[in-house]
């Protein structure tokens, strides 16, 4: 089994209706799936932080500013993976996509989802970790980290889809 098997068959576990780009009928309706899976998850974790904000709030921990900005950036890069169609339109009828292309895109897709599942993973622990400042500052910066690597791993998903 290669590793484009195992990653067509993990996004096709986590979104229902994923056909792997097979048919080019299917194509914008795969891209649509996999953008919004990742936009859905991005949504939880935006929620988990203003939950988190809220506790931080109440006892004044020092990374209230550091937190807000995750939420502002997570609202803004949810929003860029959800509305990116304009970025594809027509893009499936000018664009010949190739195998080769076809097997990049399933691997950024595979790895928005993975990064995106972390992301979240990783909001979901800061509300408990607003008693101890100090975790919860290393755990702000490894998310912060875990975003700026889902925002690269979209641009190179959107050169890709803009035939660059």
């Amino acid at each position: 089994m290669g590793k484009e098997t195992k990653l067509l068959e993990k996004l096709e576990l986590v979104i229902p209706g994923f056909h792997g780009y097979k048919k080019k009928e299917l194509l914008r309706e795969d891209d649509r799936l996999v953008r919004a899976k990742v936009a859905d998850v991005l949504v939880q974790a935006r929620k988990e932080i203003e939950r988190a904000l809220q506790r931080c709030a109440m006892v004044s921990c020092p990374q209230l500013v550091a937190m807000d900005s995750l939420r502002k950036k997570l609202v803004g890069l949810e929003g860029r993976v959800r509305h990116a169609e304009a970025g594809y339109a027509g893009y499936f009828d000018r664009i010949s996509v190739r195998e080769k292309e076809l097997e990049k895109l399933i691997e950024y897709d595979a790895r928005m989802i993975e990064l995106a599942e972390e992301i979240l993973g990783r909001a979901k622990s800061l509300g408990g970790e607003v008693v101890n400042p100090q975790a919860l500052g290393l755990s702000v910066l490894e998310l912060e980290e875990r975003l700026r690597a889902l925002e690269e791993t979209l641009d190179k998903r959107m050169s890709i889809v803009a035939g660059e």
